[in-house]
């Protein structure tokens, strides 16, 4: 089938210049979801994924230290724009994405500023707060705060199965069962992906940003 060309407004490139990781995400977007041309679909992958991780992964400078959490923020905006939900879980939240935020931490009001005020793939972002494990049933995406590190074997427990992004900024989260987290690396902002925790609750992810992650799957 077909795939109509994006096109993209002067307000979308205006977004995309704003923040310096955003349009590294921008540039393998307009690849996916358009028609990519001939000189493009010739560049191997592995070159653009050093590219890409070049600009969205290299050291945070120490003048940004502190807005270290804005980094982590802007790259799970990002990181959700290739996450495909299954349509009957985006039908059950009437076409918002849910991001659910349990518990607290820096990092937990950071991603509230900012997601509240933006939409991924054309869908707005709903932030909710929550205490208790149960009441994230029915998210998207949800950020468990360093707060509910004792409790996370149980808050995964109440999500397994379901089409929902579990994400923290934990050692060793994913290793644990969660989805996606945060690392540091010689003083560089990665992230983790586990793909077999994704998959098997029914979300895709896309092989281009798999590209620029540590895939994580300890085949649980």
């Amino acid at each position: 089938m077909h795939t109509p060309r994006r096109h993209h407004s002067a307000r979308d490139a205006e977004q995309v210049r704003r923040f310096a990781v955003p349009a590294s995400f921008a540039r393998i977007e307009s690849g996916r979801n358009g028609a990519a041309p001939a000189r493009a679909r010739r560049t191997p992958l592995a070159l653009a994924a050093c590219l890409f991780a070049a600009a969205l992964l290299g050291p945070v400078p120490a003048a940004r230290a502190a807005n270290i959490n804005e980094t982590k923020s802007e790259m799970l905006w990002n990181i959700a724009k290739f996450v495909q939900w299954p349509e009957t879980a985006l039908a059950s939240s009437k076409g918002q994405i849910v991001f659910t935020i349990l518990g607290e931490d820096d990092l937990a009001v950071e991603l509230a500023t900012l997601l509240s005020s933006k939409t991924i793939n054309g869908k707005p972002v709903f932030v909710r707060f929550a205490r208790r494990a149960q009441d994230a049933r029915g998210s998207q995406i949800l950020y468990v705060a360093a707060s509910e590190t004792e409790h996370l074997d149980n808050v995964l427990l109440e999500v397994s199965g379901a089409p929902v992004l579990t994400v923290a900024d934990t050692p060793a989260f994913t290793a644990h069962g969660g989805m996606v987290g945060f690392a540091s690396d010689s003083g560089k902002v990665r992230f983790e992906i586990n793909l077999g925790h994704a998959e098997r609750s029914g979300l895709r992810i896309s092989a281009k940003l798999l590209a620029l992650a540590r895939v994580v799957d300890n085949g649980n």
